[in-house]
């Protein structure tokens, strides 16, 4: 009759105690560092700014087991800076319009529908693109899309809109710092 009791003890203190011990032991944070580049697909990387957290994605020379690069997702306080890729044959302003078409039929929600006019974003590096931002009482960001040799790359970032104004500067320099490297003729 004890040795049932003695193995739900054993149990419930292994969930309670050994569980949690080991949760909290494991860094679920993973802080740029100065310096550190990402690698958005194999030829082509940003600069993240320090005090942020890399919630997903690798630094360059980084890769998975498998050698898949996941999208990049950023995070300080209460904001989220994505960046995705995917193969596209189109314009900045194409993607801008499909990754919103997308995104309505997902969520219901048009960041078109409350943004801005487009506006030309061009990287430090002379990538353009093109951007639109938004504000509403609880949320601010913007959606900037860029075309890289047939490759879509699609930055969003959200936040509150008093932590978005803070932050402005820094997250702007982070897209512009967005570089694709040049491939020699072969």
């Amino acid at each position: 009759m004890f040795p049932h009791a003695v193995v739900i003890l054993a149990v419930w203190l292994l969930w309670v105690i050994a569980v949690p011990a080991l949760d909290s032991a494991v860094a679920q944070d993973d802080p740029v560092r100065p310096g550190d580049r990402l690698s958005i697909t194999d030829s082509v990387s940003m600069t993240p700014a320090t005090e942020w957290n890399i919630a997903s994605g690798f630094r360059v020379d980084e890769r998975a087991t498998d050698d898949s690069l996941p999208g990049i997702e950023l995070t300080r306080g209460n904001i989220f800076l994505t960046v995705r890729a995917d193969s596209f044959d189109g314009t900045p302003d194409d993607l801008l319009t499909q990754v919103d078409t997308v995104s309505a039929s997902i969520s219901g929600n048009s960041v078109l529908g409350l943004s801005g006019a487009r506006t030309p974003f061009i990287t430090d590096t002379g990538l353009t693109g093109v951007q639109v931002t938004f504000t509403t009482p609880s949320a601010a960001g913007s959606l900037t899309t860029f075309v890289v040799d047939g490759t879509g790359l699609d930055v969003e970032v959200s936040g509150p809109p008093a932590q978005i104004t803070d932050r402005t500067p820094e997250i702007t320099a982070m897209i512009a710092s967005i570089t694709a490297e040049t491939r020699a003729a072969q």
